[in-house]
């Protein structure tokens, strides 16, 4: 019997997914948006909060924040409004995992892909059918990845057909 409760609701989401217990809710979230060639079988999830290691740096705090077994580094954020400056804060989300992984001394090979990635309960690009978006850095001329440090993936819920009766089969 439903609760009534919807898993977009933010403190459903969080539940739901930023908890250990739930972490293979998780996982199969992570690999249904990511579809890496080697599935995620593994997750820590890790503490919301970015502390700010300087007094004038922005406080972050993320939904669900967690290390896969590859160690990747994963935000999952879940937006039920188009806020103003949206995707600018999913690429500072996801540059900030990237930067606060390596300390004085070690050597940027060591960093891990950051991901931040945003279920969206509203259209963020109306003129495309397109739901799942995934963006990296690129030359804009010839199309070649820089790298695969950073990306930023946005999926936008109402663009799928999900009724009650499709996700109880699913």
């Amino acid at each position: 019997m439903p609760l009534g409760i919807k898993a977009t609701v933010d403190f459903a989401f969080k539940k739901i997914f930023g908890s250990p217990r739930n972490s293979l809710a998780l996982i199969g979230l992570l690999n249904a948006i990511l579809s890496f060639e080697r599935p995620i079988v593994k997750v820590r999830i890790l503490n919301p909060f970015s502390y700010k290691e300087f007094a004038k740096r922005k406080l972050i705090v993320l939904d669900v924040r967690c290390r896969d077994s590859d160690g990747r580094w994963l935000n999952v954020e879940m937006q039920i409004t188009v806020q103003t400056g949206l995707l600018e804060r999913l690429a500072y989300y996801a540059c900030s995992m990237y930067v606060d992984q390596l300390e004085a001394g070690q050597n940027y090979a060591l960093a891990n892909p950051a991901i931040s990635i945003c279920l969206l309960n509203q259209r963020l690009f109306p003129d495309t059918k397109q739901a799942h978006h995934r963006f990296r850095m690129i030359d804009l001329e010839s199309g070649r990845e820089l790298s695969n440090a950073i990306e930023v993936h946005t999926v936008e819920l109402t663009k799928y057909n999900l009724d009650e009766a499709t996700i109880s089969r699913a």
